[in-house]
């Protein structure tokens, strides 16, 4: 029932209400621009259309499941929504919640060997990397296997910073399957070669009737996928 109450479907409704007014109306000009319109936002809020954007980022390379023994995992920031009245784990981003489950799972199958570095500055949605560290230690990892750095911007700078510290050690690199593809160019483009272990998968599984319908969950997977697109765009120029 949810799913009809969803802003996305309610807004499709309305513009299709007005849609057919424009119609009864004869205003031919307005109703072929809004049925543009609706056809695009139906294709960017529906589950086909959020997995047809996130396929091609997501896909581009597989869960590491059993990872290959490495000395370093990095993990890079999603930053944070940070509150001290809120529980640890709430003041991290989702995406930041993602890549830290997913690194820490990582060094327990390594053993508990490697060392787990964090990686981000602030940007535009903080930078997250010391509640990462904290979260990282309260579910078990020895602080002494626990690195971060805050010093940089964005991704092509965390892969500088990385680049500083690991010449020519391998490691395995942490970020979500939506930006591992601009994550690995900017830390190739660095003369590092990490192996990806991509995490928080948002493309949706198109199993249900209410993946076909307009939510507002799949508008921010679309838009995630479109700002992922300018950005790899956006590094080629400004980067190649």
């Amino acid at each position: 029932m949810d799913a009809f109450l969803d802003p996305a479907f309610l807004f499709s409704l309305l513009g299709l209400a007005l849609f057919f007014l424009l119609l009864r109306r004869r205003a031919w000009t307005l109703a072929a621009l809004l049925g543009l319109a609706l056809v695009a936002f139906y294709f960017l809020s529906s589950g086909p259309g959020a997995s047809f954007l996130l396929g091609p980022l997501e896909g581009a390379y597989p869960p590491l499941r059993a990872p290959p023994a490495v000395e370093v995992l990095v993990v890079l920031s999603g930053g944070e929504n940070y509150d001290e009245n809120r529980p640890l784990p709430s003041s991290l981003s989702s995406t930041s919640l993602d890549r830290l489950v997913e690194g820490v799972r990582l060094f327990w199958a390594l053993g508990g060997k490697a060392e787990l570095w964090f990686v981000g500055g602030e940007g535009f949605v903080g930078s997250g990397v010391p509640l990462m560290a904290q979260a990282a230690q309260a579910l078990g990892v020895p602080r002494e296997r626990i690195r971060w750095f805050t010093g940089s911007r964005n991704t092509w700078e965390d892969a500088r910073a990385v680049a500083e510290e690991l010449s020519d050690r391998r490691f395995i690199l942490v970020t979500s399957a939506f930006h591992m593809r601009r994550a690995l160019w900017a830390f190739r483009a660095h003369g590092l070669d990490p192996i990806p272990a991509p995490c928080g998968h948002r493309a949706p599984v198109l199993r249900t009737f209410r993946a076909y319908l307009p939510q507002s969950q799949f508008l921010a997977s679309s838009a995630l996928a479109l700002r992922e697109y300018f950005g790899l765009l956006w590094y080629e120029i400004l980067y190649r």
